[in-house]
C-alpha cells in the first residue's frame, strides 16, 4: 500500500480527517487482513482467558486497534 508522508493533525486538514473515503481494492484486502487477525485474536481471549475487568479490557483493545488500523489503512499513514 502506498504511503503519504505523515503529517500532524491541522485546522487545515481536520476536514479531511474526520471525512468518509471509501477504500479501493487495495486498502479492502488490508481491511480484511487486519480484521481476521484481530477476529482470531479476540476468539482466543474468549476461550482461554477467565471472564473478568482483564479480559474486557483486552477485548476492548482489540476493537480499539481496529478502528485505529482502519484509519490508517484509510488515511495512508498521514496521521
Amino acid at each position: 500500500m502506498k504511503q503519504v508522508g505523515t503529517e500532524v493533525l491541522t485546522i487545515e486538514n481536520v476536514d479531511d480527517c474526520f471525512t468518509y473515503h471509501q477504500w479501493d481494492a487495495e486498502q479492502m484486502q488490508a481491511g480484511t487482513e487486519v480484521r481476521a487477525a484481530l477476529i482470531h485474536a479476540a476468539r482466543v481471549i474468549l476461550n482461554t482467558v477467565p471472564p473478568c475487568p482483564d479480559r474486557s479490557v483486552a477485548l476492548r483493545k482489540l476493537r480499539e486497534a481496529r478502528m485505529d488500523a482502519n484509519s490508517a489503512i484509510t488515511h495512508r499513514g498521514r496521521f
